[in-house]
């Protein structure tokens, strides 16, 4: 029986594309864990990447294209000149982009070539090379779907529901997860609800207390809150708005 979904546009898949360029004195930028895998040009110095709580960088040199998996922790990017191209791509896409027969690692980042780029549209019509094969590739349905939930639900949703909508066991789901996106399904859920309390707080941060902006992401309580932020940026949240409030 043939499928009758249809193929995705190229703006369906990757879902934004921004410069980076900062001559002001900003030598380094913080990012909070991204359930959205990266692509990104190196157009400056060297770039140390660094994700938070690890003892382990990795060095992006000019000229490097480097694909970044969805990211478990918040990351640091340093450089004497921060002038870089990135572009987001939806996680289940993760293995059109990965190369072939090799298992994904989790937080993973893997050099994809040094092409001559010198601006953002350069690097759209590159990227769009590099997703030639969209129309052969057909992700997952189970991870397709969690995903789609999870999203949907701002990360509010349990996983034990999703595992019963789809009709698969907890195992099964979470093991697809490492395969196909290198996170675990409650992780990704995590991500997902951090990222809605942002949005709320970029909204909403002249009108709402801390407290307010809390119970409007979905979290039970401040200890919640206070305790991904820990996890995911080794920070608590009135610090590291206070220290990165210009970033966010």
């Amino acid at each position: 029986m043939l499928s009758t979904k249809s193929q995705p546009e190229f703006e369906e898949v990757v879902v934004g594309t921004k410069s980076y360029t900062f001559e002001n004195g900003i030598d380094e930028l913080m990012f909070m864990p991204d359930n959205y895998v990266e692509v990104l040009y190196n157009l400056g110095a060297p770039i140390t990447r660094k994700l938070i709580g690890s003892i382990r960088s990795v060095v992006i040199n000019t000229g490097d294209l480097v694909l970044s998996t969805c990211r478990s922790k918040g990351m640091s990017l340093s450089s004497e000149s921060l002038n870089f191209l990135c572009a987001k791509v939806r996680p289940e896409y993760t293995m059109l982009l990965y190369p072939k027969d090799v298992p994904l690692e989790r937080d993973a980042v893997i050099t994809l070539g040094m092409p001559r780029l010198e601006n953002l549209a350069q690097f759209e019509s590159h990227l769009d090379h590099l997703l030639e094969g969209i129309n052969d590739f057909e992700p997952s349905f189970i991870v397709e779907e969690a995903v789609r939930i999870i999203q949907s639900t701002n990360g509010e949703v349990k996983i034990k529901d999703i595992n019963e909508q789809l009709s698969v066991s907890k195992s099964f789901l979470e093991q697809r997860f490492a395969q196909e996106i290198g996170l675990s399904p409650k992780e990704f859920g995590k991500i997902e609800k951090m990222k809605h309390f942002l949005e709320n707080y970029r909204q909403y941060q002249d009108s709402m207390t801390l407290t307010q902006l809390t119970f409007k992401s979905g979290y039970y309580d401040q200890s919640h809150l206070i305790k991904d932020f820990r996890y995911f940026m080794d920070s608590k949240p009135r610090d590291f708005i206070k220290a990165y409030h210009h970033m966010l």
